[in-house]
């Protein structure tokens, strides 16, 4: 069972410093509390001498958090140097959730459980976990020892994994709860004649017995381990395929489902979809959506907006080029005769801004129609460029006019040089033909 709702039962982690805890880690709220600090550093202090000294044995530190009848239990131990070669001398780390019955030695349910010493176990398969320290207010920390169980092997060598077991590898398997009970349960289930790895792997990634059957039952009857594994770590459950089978994914593939859930596809998004009147058909509709954006919000703002019969394809347009419901209103408060919402995509998409059409309007360029406006922005009009020409004496120009001498590259710095040169334009003919003219020269 897993702490969180990350769909993963248990979590390795390498550290590459030993073991430390640091001030963050004993902040109230987490795992170990102020008040734990000091047996904390003793416990670590332990750990460190009992490495050096230990050669055959395997053992480390624990905390635990006990809630809601489970126990959030995490192992930290220093592998041999042969396990992973050079390339790494950190710690090995587990982190679990367990149902507190599966502890020998703990209260059923005390939240509250106190106790300055107490030694418990958790017996797997493979060898159990002894386990002593203490608990303060449902939080404890302490030393723990792995003792192999000394059939296990046999039992092992009798299913026909004739795998090399050694202290490492059996503690490993522990810690994940291989063994012959599960092994013999996937048989049941159709998965036989696997490698120790590949089993090894599921169990690791939350693949339990309930959970292949819950898929069965779900019609899923045939996948693979590895795609049952794959499943799993992408969160679809049998809820979730039952979630999405009453909304009318009755014949979706596993694939399908899990690539639905990565795209954040659920039950509750694709009923907020049907309410707005898109009832898409297929896994793309629906991830396409979901991706791009379109979110109810934004189909209810949209509407509101006025564009009740925008289809599927409209909106997720108008979304990916920046057309929202705010700049809707914007356009149409500035008296923008705009209609369509591709005349909106159209004015986004050139970089016509509420502030840009202001600028103009205060220019004397009021109304202008969507064309003229993009047509400006695109030659780079803009209002400051306006109000110099007209600072110069060109006053009543038109768009057109302005856009013209934007092109030829005419400045007010041309055009004070031309006259600081003796020349007199005063028609926009007059000021291309001496720009073309060389006079800049």
């Amino acid at each position: 069972m897993v702490a969180e709702s990350n769909h993963r039962p248990l979590t390795i982690a390498l550290s590459p410093q030993p073991s430390a805890i640091s001030h963050d880690n004993l902040q109230a709220g987490s795992p170990i509390e102020t008040g734990m600090r000091y047996l904390i550093t003793v416990l670590l202090a332990l750990q460190a001498v009992s490495g050096r000294a230990q050669t055959t044995d395997i053992c480390g530190t624990w905390t635990a958090e006990l809630r809601d009848a489970k126990v959030f239990l995490q192992l930290r131990t220093a592998p041999p140097p042969e396990w992973n070669g050079d390339r790494w001398n950190g710690d090995w780390s587990m982190g679990q959730s367990f149902p507190v019955e599966a502890f020998g030695g703990l209260p059923a349910n005390d939240p509250q459980f106190s106790v300055t010493a107490i030694k418990f176990d958790l017996p797997r398969e493979a060898g159990s976990f002894a386990l002593e320290g203490a608990f303060r207010d449902g939080r404890g920390a302490g030393l723990f020892t792995f003792v192999p169980r000394p059939a296990y092997t046999a039992e092992m060598k009798a299913l026909g994994f004739n795998d090399d077991l050694p202290l490492w590898r059996r503690f490993q398997l522990a810690a994940h709860d291989v063994g012959p009970k599960y092994i013999r349960e996937l048989k049941a289930e159709g998965f036989d004649k696997l490698p120790l790895d590949e089993i090894q792997r599921a169990r690791t990634h939350g693949v339990s017995i309930e959970y292949i059957r819950d898929l069965k039952a779900q019609g899923f009857r045939s996948p693979t381990l590895e795609n049952l594994v794959r499943t799993r770590d992408h969160g679809v459950t049998a809820d979730y395929i039952k979630a999405m089978k009453a909304e009318g994914f009755t014949s979706a593939s596993l694939d399908e489902l899990v690539r639905l859930r990565d795209h954040g596809v659920t039950a509750d998004f694709i009923k907020a979809m049907k309410a707005e009147g898109f009832a898409a058909t297929n896994v793309d509709e629906y991830v396409r959506l979901r991706d791009h954006g379109v979110t109810q919000q934004y189909v209810q703002e949209m509407k509101r907006a006025g564009f009740t019969s925008a289809t599927i394809d409209d909106l997720v347009r108008a979304r990916d080029h920046g057309v929202k419901a705010d700049y809707v209103k914007e356009v149409r408060d500035l008296g923008l005769s705009v209609t369509g919402l591709e005349s909106f995509i159209r004015l986004r998409d050139h970089g016509v801004t509420g502030a840009y059409v202001r600028e103009l309007a205060a220019q004397g360029f009021k109304n202008v129609p969507v064309e003229d406006i993009v047509r400006t922005k695109d030659h780079g009009v803009s209002a400051d460029y306006v109000a110099d020409m007209k600072g110069l004496g060109f006053k009543d120009l038109s768009l057109d006019q302005i856009v013209r001498l934007r092109d030829h590259g005419i400045t007010p710095g041309f055009v004070n040089h031309a006259r600081a040169r003796g020349a007199k334009p005063e028609t926009v003919d007059d000021l291309v033909r001496l720009k073309n003219g060389g006079l800049w020269r």
